[in-house]
Formats: C-alpha cells, sequence, structure tokens
C-alpha cells in the first residue's frame, strides 16, 4: 500500500476500476446455461478479489477500501440475486420496483 499522503496513479486507479466494477459489469449481460454461469459469476468475484488484492499492493488506502467494498457488494449482489456485479443489481432493483412509476409519469405528462 502506498503511504497515506501520497495519492494512486491514474493506470492503477483505472485497472482497480476496471477489475472490480467494470469486468463484472460487462461479464452479468451474457447469459450461459447452469454450470457454465455458475463457473463465470465465481470468476467474476475471483476477478474482484484480484483487483483488491492489487489495490492492496499498488494504490492508496482509500482506493484499496473501495475495491474491498465493492467486492463485497459483488459477493452479497451474486448470493442475493445472482448477478455478480452490484451496478447490475441495482440495475434490476431500479427496473423492478422504479419503472412502473416513471412510466405512469411519462405517460400522464407527455
Amino acid at each position: 500500500m502506498l503511504e497515506p499522503e501520497q495519492s494512486t496513479p491514474k493506470p492503477v486507479l483505472r485497472q482497480v476500476v476496471g477489475w472490480v466494477l467494470v469486468l463484472p459489469f460487462l461479464v452479468s449481460w451474457v447469459r450461459l446455461p447452469f454450470p457454465f454461469g455458475l463457473f463465470l459469476a465465481l470468476g467474476v468475484i475471483a476477478a474482484s478479489a484480484y483487483g483488491v488484492r492489487f489495490a492492496w499492493h499498488h494504490a492508496s488506502r482509500r482506493v484499496t477500501m473501495f475495491a474491498l467494498i465493492v467486492t463485497l457488494l459483488n459477493a452479497v449482489s451474486w448470493v442475493m440475486l445472482s448477478t455478480a456485479s452490484v451496478l447490475m443489481a441495482l440495475y434490476m432493483l431500479a427496473r423492478l420496483y422504479w419503472w412502473p412509476y416513471f412510466a405512469n409519469w411519462l405517460y400522464w405528462n407527455f
């Protein structure tokens, strides 16, 4: 980990965000049959854990904590909603709960 007063270099930050946020979100759009989808989700969680490990060695404490929290949220969303991405889980919940109200508002206002 870097010293507390040092900032994280931009390429390291991009790589950590890619491993922890972008890769799980992109892979969550892929639909595979039963055993392969499970292995893909486990691979995404492992890649997210690698992003935490990479952040631990090359990034600041703030970026490392961000990566750790997002990885834990990815694991929780995989257990609760069967998608290994917290961004996809938020999208699914938004479509489930907010879309009817938004569609009704659009219908009556435009």
